[in-house]
């Protein structure tokens, strides 16, 4: 599957999950349709060039696995931001959660106190600050990809969703009910979106009230 095909499917869940352009407060998160659907494209498509990247771990395995890998990373961003423009773009106080969560993916980035009065940005493992998750969506749904790798690696023995418990909540034994919500919209996507190899068709544009009169 290339990029660009699996940034189509991608692009089609996620105009059905959450049609773009609805969002009326805050007011960073306002939109019309047309700029959600074009940011809605930038984000499958950065979903689809990490996923598909030949240096990362997939997480799951089989033909597929790639493209499972870019729905589960697309399911986790649904539910921790909603892909809302504020928290996707860093803008205003509401878009990170408690002041300690970046972009999309939510990825805790927490301030160290470095002397008296003063605190530095901490860095992710890959040392990327909270404000460089924003600036660069890829850097985003990679750090995520790893927290998730990581979990696999940490929680291996137990099996099963405990690599996402992980993410949830750091811990292989914790976080089971927020990780069975996001497990259900993963699976669901799949059963309602089959992963196909072909493009997936774009619905054609509504005619307005205005112009079927005027035929």
């Amino acid at each position: 599957m290339t990029v660009d095909l699996l940034a189509a499917w991608l692009l089609s869940i996620m105009l059905s999950a959450s049609p773009p352009g609805k969002s009326r407060r805050p007011a960073e998160a306002i939109e019309s349709a047309d700029q959600g659907k074009a940011r809605y494209a930038a984000i499958a498509r950065a979903i689809a060039q990490v996923s598909l990247d030949p240096k990362e771990q997939p997480l799951y395995q089989g033909k597929q696995g790639r493209a499972q890998t870019a729905a589960l990373l697309l399911a986790i961003s649904y539910h921790e931001s909603t892909w809302r423009r504020h928290v996707d773009l860093g803008l205003g106080p509401r878009a990170l959660g408690g002041g300690r969560y970046w972009c999309m993916m939510q990825i805790a980035v927490d301030p160290r106190k470095t002397a008296p009065g003063k605190t530095a940005e901490r860095k992710t493992a890959e040392g990327w600050t909270g404000r460089q998750l924003v600036q660069n969506r890829q850097r985003c749904f990679r750090a995520g990809l790893h927290i998730l790798q990581r979990g696999k690696r940490y929680c291996g023995k137990r099996g099963g969703s405990s690599f996402i418990n992980h993410y949830a909540s750091g811990y292989c034994d914790r976080g089971s009910k927020a990780v069975a919500v996001r497990l259900r919209t993963y699976r669901r996507w799949l059963r309602k979106h089959p992963i196909s190899s072909r493009p997936v068709p774009q619905p054609a544009p509504r005619r307005s009230q205005a112009g079927k009169a005027s035929r």
